[in-house]
């Protein structure tokens, strides 16, 4: 039983009688195996592909944890809040790109711990946010903040190793979803700059005049 199977399971629970402690332990062991997902996605040498295929992870781990406080969350409200949170996470994402730019195969290596705290971290604030909606920007900054530190200290090579035989093909799969999306997905828009819009109004203005 993969950790993705772990969490479809969890999803189709009814925790409205769960007791508080209970759910969030359940809650943490969520966390802890799509932090050890995300760790295996950092694996990869190349530069910026974790940030691609760590979403669809982060974005199953919000969407169970959400089931688990009693919130249904569909995987579009999910990515919002994954990405209302990107500003809080994005200082050590960035940091572990620069690792494994500069040093692609040990770099890719350096970056599994914090790779695995800063998922623990979104997901720790995520656990937060479900349990107390009304939690303000600041505080659930600090709430990333020591989870991160948290996090550093939880993880384990013992774990990840044993964690990675049970699941290496399950996280393959989504990273391969993932990498069939992003190349499906369209090419965003180029915006106009004001001289573009400028000069465009200047010849619409020519040729109305030129007309009359």
């Amino acid at each position: 039983m993969s950790w993705l199977d772990t969490l479809d399971e969890i999803r189709t629970r009814d925790f409205s009688k769960v007791p508080a402690k209970e759910r969030d332990k359940i809650a943490r062991d969520v966390i802890n195996m799509s932090s050890y997902a995300a760790a295996l996605v950092a694996i990869s040498p190349l530069p910026l592909t974790d940030v691609v295929l760590t979403l669809p992870i982060q974005t199953g781990m919000v969407m169970t944890v959400g089931h688990i406080y009693g919130r249904r969350v569909s995987k579009a409200s999910a990515q919002e809040l994954i990405f209302e949170l990107a500003a809080t996470a994005g200082v050590g994402l960035l940091a572990r790109q620069g690792i494994k730019a500069l040093i692609p195969v040990l770099g890719a290596l350096l970056a599994v711990a914090p790779a695995f705290a800063a998922n623990w971290a979104m997901g720790r604030v995520a656990m937060e946010y479900f349990k107390n909606p009304e939690l303000n920007r600041e505080a659930l900054k600090e709430v990333f903040r020591r989870a991160r530190k948290e996090g550093s200290s939880l993880f384990s090579k013992e774990t990840f190793d044993r964690f990675r035989k049970q699941n290496e093909k399950a996280v393959e799969e989504v990273a391969d979803e993932a990498r069939a999306e992003e190349a499906e997905a369209p090419a965003p828009k180029k915006k106009k700059t004001a001289a573009k819009k400028a000069g465009a109004k200047k010849k619409s203005a020519a040729k109305k005049s030129a007309r009359r």
